[in-house]
């Protein structure tokens, strides 16, 4: 990989040869991009969607409403303190989500833009366009999710690691974006630093026109500092580090080899959630994956048609970190979830922009390039967005959580309490166990202790509760 050069302060020469009717230099191009991003997060269809299980839990500790729902032992705090801000003084699901949405939009054009002077800002624009476009984005967006800012952070360290390396950018902004964009990489989830990290790492160390300690120093102390979050916490809510090791490793899926490389790509269309052998029968829009083999075929097409330009060494590195966090995710998670694998998606619509500028730029078939872009653009505007629309309706309709804890509570279900259910428990004021740990262990945690613990089983709503001893339920009901 010695070969992988980027030349200095002639870097920008990577712009695709050829100019267009479409070709237009400036930074109005990706705030135009931002904004449409946000204006598709900003419908009542995610707007209204409720929470799910992991966003209670990332909110649980920062919110306004009291509840004794934890952090999972291996789950990092980046999401619950993006999301802070506003749980700290609302219960309000609409001020979650809006919220939500301006930091995404503002996410999405911060980590485009660390790709300037390495692609015409045009480009960017459409690179924008195609993972802001994508059903799985806007859904994650609104959400109180770590996958997405994981994707941005790792769009962003790419593009900074690459203006670096080639002095397109100036270090004392350059190496301070790089810590920054470390530190989200790494307080999103530890496990990020192998999973999203290695190839940077492995990068900066392996090319030898790219070894510059300043960068690999840049990182480091991204990475120490998210740790030190993680390890802080473990300490507070855990007792000691070794004790949330110890609960992170029983936490599912078990460490082991799988293949799910074909559940990963059934699930682009939905259902967003897929833990085989159940819940993963049929494919509910088929013909999406005809986009998805179009998208895959561009992003070949651009690494393709960059190989021989300054642009090479950043489509190298852009198609290996894709390939290299889809592996991971194939290879060690059993079960199947595009946001996943979002980081892959926003550095292949880096090369797919690529494969659209080339069709629109090609003096000898300009028009049919051009029409085929516009094809593709327009295709995944369309069906993607029926995809999130049933995908936000399907969310939507499996969340009844607070129907649920409304009918507990009617049931005299009040705290202390245990629930199975997080989401119940949130809502409740009760605890619960999180994934690995079993209720008896739960209850043992408790300065109760678990003989001072009975369970009770509501038949209104079919669930076994957990009170104290000698506690009685007053129903409301009327």
């Amino acid at each position: 990989m010695h070969d992988l050069q980027v030349g200095g302060r002639q870097a920008p020469s990577s712009r695709l040869p050829g100019r267009g009717p479409l070709v237009g230099d400036g930074i109005f191009w990706l705030v135009l991009v931002s904004i449409l991003f946000l204006a598709a997060e900003l419908t009542p269809a995610l707007l209204r969607m409720p929470l799910g299980t992991d966003e209670i839990t990332y909110i649980a500790r920062t919110s306004v409403r009291i509840n004794s729902v934890s952090l999972p032992p291996v789950h990092g705090q980046g999401a619950e303190l993006l999301a802070a801000p506003v749980t700290l003084l609302t219960q309000s699901l609409t001020a979650i989500r809006i919220w939500m949405a301006l930091l995404s939009a503002a996410g999405l054009f911060l980590a485009t833009l660390c790709w300037r002077r390495l692609r015409p800002d045009w480009v960017l624009a459409v690179a924008a366009l195609i993972f802001g476009g994508l059903a799985v984005s806007q859904n994650s967006g609104v959400q109180v999710y770590p996958d997405w800012w994981g994707a941005l952070g790792v769009l962003a360290l790419t593009g900074l690691i690459l203006q670096a390396v080639s002095g397109t950018m100036r270090d004392r902004v350059a190496l301070p974006g790089i810590a920054f964009a470390s530190l989200l990489i790494v307080l999103m989830r530890p496990q990020n630093i192998i999973f999203l990290m290695g190839p940077a790492i492995l990068a900066v160390v392996i090319v030898r026109s790219w070894r510059r300690p300043k960068v690999l120093l840049a990182m480091g102390v991204g990475i120490v500092l998210g740790c030190l979050e993680w390890v802080i916490a473990a300490y507070i809510m855990y007792g000691s580090l070794g004790t949330r090791i110890h609960f992170a490793g029983r936490e599912p899926p078990s460490v082991g080899l799988y293949f799910s490389l074909f559940t990963q790509a059934k699930v682009l269309s939905g259902p967003w959630y897929c833990v085989p052998p159940h819940g993963c029968q049929g494919v509910p829009m088929p013909g999406e994956l005809l986009w998805w083999l179009v998208f895959l075929a561009l992003a070949g097409l651009g690494l393709w048609v960059t190989w021989r330009t300054a642009a090479k060494p950043s489509s190298i590195f852009a198609a290996a970190t894709a390939v290299w966090i889809v592996a991971f995710y194939s290879f060690l998670v059993p079960f199947g979830a595009p946001r996943y694998i979002a980081p892959s998606l926003a550095l292949a619509s880096i090369l797919a922009a690529d494969a659209v500028a080339w069709l629109v730029t090609k003096a000898s078939w300009r028009r049919a390039g051009v029409v085929l872009a516009a094809a593709f653009l327009l295709s995944e505007l369309v069906s993607q967005r029926l995809v999130l629309q049933q995908e936000a309706r399907q969310q939507t309709m499996s969340r009844p959580y607070l129907h649920e804890a409304a009918e507990l509570r009617a049931d005299g279900l009040k705290p202390p309490c245990a629930l199975v259910s997080k989401p119940e428990a949130y809502y409740v004021g009760c605890i619960a166990p999180w994934d690995g740990e079993t209720m008896p262990e739960l209850l043992a945690r408790t300065p109760r202790g678990l003989r001072d613990w009975e369970p009770v089983y509501l038949r209104n709503v079919g669930q076994v509760v957990y009170i104290p001893a000698g506690n009685v339920l007053t129903p409301s009901r009327h």
